[in-house]
């Protein structure tokens, strides 16, 4: 069955986090991440619960690499390599990031490197 983001808060109820997660961090406009930032940090319900979802997915955890993928297309392979993209991610909306973070290769690592 496939992820459908019930793990991500405000992902269910608002559809603009759910086009955000599905589409500004899919695989065809990952790269445009930084056109996103100007309204991450807008007096708006979208930015506010966008940094409650960034701010509960870095805590908790709760989707796996394997689930990310499902739900844009865009694949860590790792956990560990997600949740470094989503905290660069959430330092470049919130913190003193310049630069937006970058997107994973699209190449799958050597067979030993998945989903470690």
């Amino acid at each position: 069955m496939r992820y459908r983001g019930e793990d991500i808060p405000h992902f269910v109820a608002d559809p603009d986090i759910c086009t955000f997660f599905e589409v500004a961090l899919g695989v065809e406009w990952i790269d445009d991440i930084d056109k996103m930032k100007g309204k991450s940090k807008r007096d708006t319900p979208f930015a506010r619960h966008l940094h409650e979802a960034l701010e509960y997915l870095l805590r908790e955890r709760p989707v796996t690499a394997e689930q990310w993928g499902q739900l844009t297309h865009v694949f860590f392979y790792e956990e560990d390599r997600l949740y470094a993209y989503l905290q660069d991610l959430y330092d470049y909306f919130y913190g003193d990031r310049k630069e937006p973070p970058v997107a994973p290769d699209p190449e799958a690592p050597p067979p030993e490197k998945f989903w470690t």
